[in-house]
């Protein structure tokens, strides 16, 4: 929510689920590394996988194809 200033928001079971799918379409992996030792050992930290990054740039680029032409459609048209 802070990085979308509170536009978007997912529960807890909204995001385990996700995480779970992602897991099993190997785009993403579950990192062994922990950037502070002493934080909460239940906390896990994932990363984007070859795979999952491919998927997310090809989204990328799906959702700025949809943006612009939804902006085009809002341009007025010259008569």
């Amino acid at each position: 929510a802070q990085r979308t200033d509170g536009q978007v928001q997912l529960r807890a079971a909204t995001l385990y689920t996700v995480i779970k799918r992602l897991l099993e379409a190997g785009l993403i992996d579950e990192s062994v590394s922990r950037p502070d030792p002493s934080d909460d050992e239940r906390r896990r930290y994932y990363r984007l996988t070859p795979r999952g990054r491919k998927a997310a740039e090809a989204e990328a680029g799906r959702l700025e194809l949809t943006a612009r032409q939804a902006r085009a459609k809002l341009r007025p048209r010259k008569v």
